[in-house]
């Protein structure tokens, strides 16, 4: 649970708006397909890349000591907040019913990327604090 959790709150739309149930009832299209905004962003974004897990983890960016500490740094609290800034970009920036496709991996892949990167990195460190 403890996995999940820190993985939710680093998938933007898990802390979207509550009107549209995190993005649940905003309807858009993926290269033509009908979904909605939330499961573009809880796996449709990540499986247009195409890359295997252990492949997107070797793909990060590498971080130095210092970057990984203050990536790491805070509590759940500081990493909603985080992730509400991220939403709010999302919500700008998609328009009900639009055609998400190329274009729009590309404006958001880097931030896709950083909010994997996040989250793996802010769960190791609550893990090695957890098992000490």
């Amino acid at each position: 649970m403890l996995v999940h959790f820190v993985g939710d709150l680093h998938q933007p739309l898990h802390t979207g708006i509550e009107d549209d149930k995190g993005g649940n009832d905003f309807q858009v299209r993926w290269f033509k397909d009908g979904t909605n905004l939330h499961s573009v962003w809880d796996t449709k974004l990540i499986e247009h890349y195409g890359m295997s897990y252990t492949e997107l983890a070797d793909n990060m960016p590498k971080l130095s000591k210092k970057e990984y500490a203050a990536m790491a740094a805070g509590t759940h609290r500081d990493w909603l907040a985080d992730s509400r800034i991220v939403v709010k970009e999302i919500y700008a920036k998609t328009t009900v019913g639009e055609d998400l496709s190329y274009r729009y991996f590309a404006d958001f892949k880097e931030t896709l990327f950083t909010q994997l990167q996040k989250g793996g990195v802010r769960l190791a460190a609550l893990l090695n604090e957890i098992l000490g």
